[in-house]
């Protein structure tokens, strides 16, 4: 008797866990980068950074590309013991370092930026404020944004890129 309500046990067992078993959603492990981008309209010649400022801080230039390794030249060359060449090991180039900003910024076209989180930073803020500066660093214009974000794919359960719409930034008079 003990071992008949033992199966049947482990049939009711198994009969409630299946389905739940298979509704389960492995999501992976993605990183989506949420980017604002910014156009910047008026009276833009004075303009040299605009600057998108959160309650963590204001964002900083995209540090540059870490410098291209030099091409080995006829002297940079090391015979290989089972015949051919190759570099002479030279010292590595520098990698960039990355500013402890909450947004790091970028121009891509004339009168228009773009900001990105850096590092695992919230970059999905509510209100920013955007900021134009001078070559020598006085703040032009200042404008505050209130940001909508939309997921692409709503009905994603494992999470989807969002966006929000370009902001239009006003500098100098209309």
């Amino acid at each position: 008797m003990n071992t008949g309500w033992g199966i049947l046990g482990m049939a009711a067992l198994v009969a409630v866990t299946l389905p739940a078993a298979g509704c389960s959603t492995a999501c992976p492990a993605i990183g989506y980068v949420s980017t604002i981008q910014v156009a910047v309209q008026g009276d833009t010649e004075a303009v040299h950074e605009v600057q998108l400022c959160t309650d963590e801080g204001c964002s900083e230039p995209e540090p540059p590309a870490a410098p291209a390794r030099p091409m080995a030249t006829p002297d940079g060359w090391v015979a290989l013991p089972g015949g051919g060449f190759s570099p002479k090991p030279g010292p590595d180039p520098p990698a960039p370092t990355y500013p402890d900003a909450p947004f790091l910024s970028f121009k891509p076209s004339a009168g228009k930026w773009a900001f990105h989180p850096a590092r695992a930073r919230n970059g999905t803020p509510d209100r920013v404020t955007l900021r134009a500066l001078a070559s020598d660093g006085t703040v032009l214009a200042e404008q505050e944004h209130d940001l909508k974000w939309t997921k692409e794919d709503p009905f994603n359960p494992c999470g989807s890129p969002v966006t929000t719409p370009p902001l239009a930034f006003q500098v100098g008079h209309r």
